[in-house]
């Protein structure tokens, strides 16, 4: 009879000792063709156009569209870097990883100002198709 009363105390200790980050988001890795923008501000990656738009990541606070157009690439290689370059990204969205990147952003200064786009976490970039 004394287990039941055991078991609470426990349940409830489990469920406050669960950290938040581990319950962040963190989609599949896709592959997808995207067109090369321009660096990010503020945070370094790089601004990328999906050449299909995604429903698969967050949208920034003041859309009002049902998907997103843009994303900021994280470990994009440099030969990838060039204005107007098409080519396939692999790449998932890690909501603790950009949480971080986007911590202490508050005073940085932007040449350009670009708005706000989710931060994908890039995982291999390459000129050939997806497989």
């Amino acid at each position: 009879m004394k287990y039941p009363i055991l078991i609470v105390p426990l349940l409830v200790l489990a469920l406050l000792s669960c950290s938040k980050d581990d319950a962040a988001v963190r989609t599949k890795s896709a592959c997808v063709a995207v067109r090369y923008t321009m660096e990010y501000c503020p945070v370094k990656a790089s601004l990328v156009t999906f050449l299909e738009p995604r429903t698969d990541l967050p949208l920034p606070v003041y859309a009002s569209t049902i998907y997103t157009s843009q994303a900021a690439v994280l470990n994009l290689p440099d030969e990838f870097k060039k204005r107007d370059t098409v080519f396939y990204l692999t790449f998932h969205y890690d909501e603790s990883r950009e949480n971080k990147e986007k911590a202490g952003i508050s005073n940085v200064i932007c040449p350009a100002i670009i708005g706000p786009s989710p931060l994908i976490v890039g995982e291999s970039a390459s000129w050939q198709p997806c497989p």
